[in-house]
């Protein structure tokens, strides 16, 4: 056997495999193993001296840790910056509502440093929402309009909406004097249908017969307990 085979084999260390050992012969094995310093006795069987020679050549063969980092793509080092926290406000003037159910409507707002300068003044009586039932056009019925007094510090409430279909906007109003300054107005929204038509027809439990809407009944609103004049009566007796 040339030295090249040798060469070749001990350069090859750490990938020679039993099946290519076995495809040598015991003369070429032999020489393998003198090439790795290993002293094999006289007439050592050949899968003694196949043995010997991956338990050395094992010692050369990375861990599975040192495979894995070799396998494994480069780090790429990016700059990511701190998160900034979000801030309280934007100080823009605005008002959003968002439909919770078909009873209730979260309203939330906010009025930029500009327009609180109104609580600076004598004659500012507060803030206002001002709900307005409006036409399919969008012409808001002032005669139906109803208003809801808020502190200077509120940002947010809840506004309770009567059963029934219709289209309403809420307006941020601020009141100087007897003038209501719109700040800002919601865009236009519709309350869900609770009930079916011609309208509800109750039971004996007070509860309407089959007459809400598939979304009314979603809501839970056949779970709300509602307190009727009689109960009233009723419960007014039994506490005298």
């Amino acid at each position: 056997m040339d030295d090249l085979f040798l060469k070749n084999s001990l350069m090859k260390a750490p990938s020679l495999k039993r099946s290519y050992l076995e495809s040598l012969t015991t003369l070429e094995l032999i020489r393998l193993a003198d090439g790795f310093g290993i002293d094999i006795p006289p007439d050592l069987e050949r899968i003694f001296i196949i043995a010997e020679i991956l338990e050395i050549t094992s010692d050369y063969a990375p861990n599975e840790a040192d495979a894995e980092a070799a396998e494994a793509p480069p780090l790429v080092e990016t700059d990511i910056p701190e998160p900034v926290p979000l801030p309280k406000q934007y100080n823009i003037t605005f008002i959003e509502v968002l439909l919770r159910d078909p009873l209730w409507v979260f309203t939330f707002w906010e009025i930029k440093s500009a327009d609180k300068e109104y609580e600076k003044t004598g004659d500012f009586k507060g803030y206002v929402l001002k709900v307005s039932p409006v036409t399919p056009t969008g012409v808001p019925k002032k005669e139906e309009s109803f208003t809801i007094p808020v502190g200077t510090s509120d940002t947010a409430w809840y506004l309770d909406f009567p059963p029934g279909e219709g289209r309403f906007k809420v307006e941020l109003c601020a009141l100087r004097g007897g003038e209501e300054l719109v700040l800002a107005t919601s865009p236009t929204f519709t309350v869900p249908t609770l009930f079916s038509p011609p309208g509800p027809k109750l039971t004996r439990a007070g509860r309407a017969d089959d007459q809400y809407t598939p979304l009314a009944r979603l809501s839970g609103i056949e779970d709300f307990h509602i307190l009727r004049n009689e109960d009233r009566r009723s419960r007014m007796k039994a506490i005298g």
